[in-house]
């Protein structure tokens, strides 16, 4: 299975789908920055930004000014230089990569567009008109905040006798034993001058060390704390009183139409920009209506789409009645939701539903005609399957859409291998352990190395292909069951490992209670240190990204 064919087979599924440990992590990384482990060793591995930004500076080992110069006082710590150097350099190599990985490596010309030139000093670009902040000002402040983080997490880890995981201290060893190797590759006679290049002068390994530590020990004491919030049932049952409908999933029919769908009128400028007058809107509203009521007659599906297809839209507009599956309340459109969450709603039950503007005056601004299908309370527990893949071999590429198409016989032998294999298994042990050795041997997934063929969590809401999903979720599924799934890439030979400890609805509950409580806590922690920049002119400030 190739890796675009994996991603396929799993879409990263929206924020609300995601598992907690999934959830964790996208919050780390999106409102805490948090250095992980991954990102030190791309750091490394590139030498970051910084070898070819800073370039050979000559050595000028002691760094008597960087050393003897307070940057910042950190939860009463005075900072000097050359240590809070090492949180500014990294704030500017994480952005950099950041936006490298986004723009698949074309990141100058992303962060041209956010007014950031790679081929001029930072400080000579300004990063906020209003205050006249520049870019070197503004990785000055994401050090600071992350010397805040830092020290304000590991002292409260301190008091409260949590110390470094031992993973962590061999990741630690593993990184300096690295930093050695790089120096080598690089040319450089130890770490030390290695670090200098890199960060400035008066770097060291043992003051890298130290810094590394403490990103460590801050980000394992958040996340262990973290980890050990859980709540009883009859606390997540009172939670979602007043918002039940929350955590529920609903599948149904829907077309969204818009006032300025009907618009047929209007008066086009020397560039192109159209304008409507008020009249044309309203009368564009009204045609709407008319359509409303005309939808809202129907009696299914098809009539629905029936009665779609006489309704008359603006040139260039086309409208569809779109498939909804297992939808979470909260990423409907407030109206519709409302609609579809009313108690007593049944399956083929059609609405006219109106979208008002949110203006001091409401105006209406559109309808979703809407088919109810079903809701799910997602109170079943969620599913942990491993899978072995048999893909199939050969096809053609259908030239309109793009996708390969599988001859019958092309299918057949998929199938009849997959068939050998499941009997091969059937007659061994017979166990989870055999089927892991299998799938390591046999399956075209490339993810079994990684994962040993396992996927966990999974719930209505997951992205998986359609009967892959529908074989994981079904309710009848016990542990140890297994069978063959054919899905659009090949067969699929399942086993059931066993239902995860929650259910789907109550993941989604735990998570945003455990978000709240872990905000809170984390905030606390935060408000009690302050955090003081003071003279940071032996800062790299004029660094080049660009070199």
């Amino acid at each position: 299975m190739s890796a675009s064919d994996k991603k396929k087979l799993r879409k990263e599924q929206v924020s609300a789908t995601l598992t907690e440990k999934q959830r964790a992590q996208q919050k780390e990384e999106k409102k805490l920055k948090i250095y992980t482990i991954a990102f030190v060793a791309a750091m490394l591995a590139l030498v970051a930004i910084l070898v070819i930004a800073l370039g050979v500076r000559g050595f000028k080992n002691a760094g008597i000014a960087e050393k003897s110069t307070i940057a910042a006082v950190v939860a009463g710590r005075e900072l000097n230089t050359v240590e809070f150097n090492y949180y500014y350099n990294d704030a500017i190599s994480e952005f950099y990569n950041e936006w490298y990985d986004e723009s698949t490596g074309s990141a100058d010309a992303y962060l041209q567009m956010l007014g950031l030139d790679t081929a001029k000093p930072l400080n000579e670009q300004v990063y906020n008109d209003e205050t006249g902040e520049t870019w070197a000002d503004y990785f000055v402040e994401q050090a600071l905040d992350k010397a805040k983080r830092d020290f304000a997490l590991t002292d409260k880890a301190a008091a409260d006798g949590f110390t470094l995981p031992e993973e962590d201290k061999t990741t630690v060893e593993n990184v300096m034993n690295n930093l050695k190797t790089y120096a080598t590759l690089y040319g450089f006679s130890n770490a030390d001058q290695y670090l200098r290049n890199s960060y400035g002068y008066g770097s060291t390994a043992k003051s890298y060390r130290e810094y590394y530590e403490r990103t460590l020990l801050a980000d394992a004491y958040y996340n262990n704390n973290e980890e050990n919030i859980s709540y009883e049932d009859s606390e997540l049952r009172a939670y979602e009183t007043e918002k039940f409908n929350n955590y529920s999933s609903f599948t149904y029919d829907s077309v969204y139409l818009s006032y300025t769908n009907f618009r047929t009128e209007g008066t086009e400028d020397e560039e192109g920009t159209v304008t409507y007058t008020e009249e044309q809107d309203n009368a564009a509203r009204d045609a709407m209506k008319a359509a409303a009521d005309l939808l809202a007659t129907a009696t299914n599906k098809e009539d629905l789409e029936a009665k779609l297809a006489e309704v008359k839209v603006a040139e260039g507009v086309s409208l569809k009645v779109t498939e909804n599956k297992e939808v979470l309340y909260t990423q409907i459109n407030g109206d519709l939701a409302e609609w579809l969450g009313a108690e007593g709603r049944v399956a083929g039950e059609l609405g006219a539903i109106p979208s008002m503007s949110s203006d001091a005056e409401p105006k209406l601004n559109g309808y979703y005609i809407a088919i109810f299908g079903n809701r799910n309370d997602n109170t079943e527990p969620m599913g942990n399957v491993r899978h072995l893949l048999v893909s199939f071999e050969g096809g053609e590429e259908d030239e309109e859409t793009g996708e390969t198409v599988y001859t019958d016989e092309e299918k057949a032998t998929a199938k009849a291998k997959a068939e050998e294999l499941l009997k091969q298994w059937e007659e061994g042990e017979k166990t989870e352990e055999s089927f892991i050795e299998l799938l390591k041997e046999e399956s075209d997934d490339t993810g079994v190395t990684e994962n040993e063929g396992l996927y966990e969590d999974i719930n209505p809401g997951s992205s998986y292909v359609e009967n892959f999903l529908a074989w994981a979720i079904d309710p009848v599924r016990t542990e140890g069951d297994y069978g063959i799934v054919e899905t659009e890439y090949g067969y699929h030979i399942m086993y059931y490992v066993g239902d995860s400890e929650l259910s789907y609805r109550d993941s989604l509950i735990t998570a945003e209670m455990r978000t709240a409580e872990q905000e809170a806590w984390y905030n606390s922690i935060l408000d009690a240190v302050t955090a003081e920049k003071k003279d940071v002119s032996k800062l790299h400030l004029d660094l080049v990204l660009g070199g």
